[in-house]
């Protein structure tokens, strides 16, 4: 299995031997498994309305299923999103050009995507406008600092050495640094400076622990991540959103906080009613229950194989109980139809 941070950086590649000098160059770091078969499907384009698309286009690589996220949160954390990019773009009110991050490896999509994610969150914590306009923006900014470091570390496919982790870690100092003079909000400016911060007090660069980190930034923290996991990279596929959740979940009060991680989960449609998934071992089948403490592993009953035959007799797997399975895909097409035929009388 290959190992990655929480930038989506290869650590260790799959058969390699882990040495005495790589486990101390990794100790630091959030070190996250991926195991999973990738499948390849098209995906809807129909995400984004068409006032939004000319600015939010890369939102909809990872946020295919347009039910995944809450409509009306979609909706306004777009809208909110929507309008710091046009003011960056038309240089109307906002003192920074976000067009500087489009030519620096993925940080300009990186970016859009987490403050769409940031800003979705903050709808279901109650922030009211201004907070949510600081988080958005903070968001958007959150890696201003990686403008100053070297792209070959940026896009290194392979593990980088401790210099490099070092120099790394120093762009939320930075970034905070340049911004400082331009950005008039302290809120915004602790969001890029502790978005690396962690719950359990292992982040950087302040080493801050719990509440003492700034509830924007924590939000942006686990965005950040999420969006890391799921976006595609030159050396591996990004995860799906199903499994970069579950590893979300299984950071809870190390590395995020919990109210924020059940934010975030409370924002998502994972599985509704009838919804038809396919399993990593090429099965098919329908969601028909949901665990309350991990959602992201449902009951699911296999109504074909994975040559797609429909099976004979009753198959029943319980993803909790057998965690050698995982869902691969959703189709939510198949939840509709269910509930159209049930509104028509069929």
């Amino acid at each position: 299995m290959d190992l990655f941070d929480a930038q989506g950086c290869l650590l260790l590649e799959k058969g390699k031997t882990v040495t005495k000098d790589i486990i101390e160059r990794d100790q630091m770091r959030e070190v996250y498994v991926v195991t999973y078969e990738w499948i390849n499907k098209n995906h809807s384009d129909t995400l984004l309305s068409t006032g939004h698309q000319h600015h939010l286009n890369s939102l909809k690589r990872v946020y295919y299923e347009p039910n995944f996220i809450r409509q009306d949160y979609l909706h306004t954390a777009t809208t909110i999103v929507a309008k710091l990019i046009r003011k960056s773009k038309e240089n109307s009110g906002l003192p920074v050009d976000l067009s500087e991050l489009e030519s620096y490896d993925y940080s300009y999509v990186h970016s859009v995507n987490v403050a769409l994610l940031a800003t979705i969150v903050g709808l279901q914590m109650g922030y009211g406008p201004l907070m949510l306009n600081n988080l958005a923006l903070g968001a958007l900014l959150h890696d201003w600092g990686k403008l100053m470091i070297p792209c070959e570390i940026l896009d290194k496919p392979s593990g980088l050495t401790a210099r490099e982790f070092e120099i790394i870690k120093q762009h939320p100092g930075l970034g905070e640094q340049m911004l400082r003079s331009v950005i008039p909000s302290e809120e915004v400016l602790k969001i890029v400076r502790q978005h690396h911060e962690r719950w359990n007090g292992q982040g950087y660069p302040d080493c801050l622990s719990g509440e003492a980190i700034y509830h924007g930034a924590q939000i942006v923290a686990m965005a950040d991540v999420f969006d890391a996991l799921t976006a595609d990279r030159p050396y591996r596929k990004g995860l799906p959103p199903y499994h970069a959740l579950e590893m979300i979940l299984s950071r809870v009060n190390i590395n995020f906080s919990s109210d924020v991680v059940k934010a975030f989960r409370s924002s998502l449609i994972l599985y509704p009613e009838n919804s038809r998934v396919t399993l990593n071992t090429g099965e098919t089948g329908t969601v028909i229950a949901i665990p309350l403490g991990l959602p992201t592993r449902p009951v699911v009953r296999i109504i074909s194989d994975w040559e797609g035959h429909p099976v004979k007799k009753e198959k029943i797997v319980d993803l909790l109980h057998d965690l050698s399975l995982s869902v691969s895909a959703i189709d939510f097409s198949s939840a509709h139809l269910t509930q159209d035929m049930r509104m028509n009388g069929v």
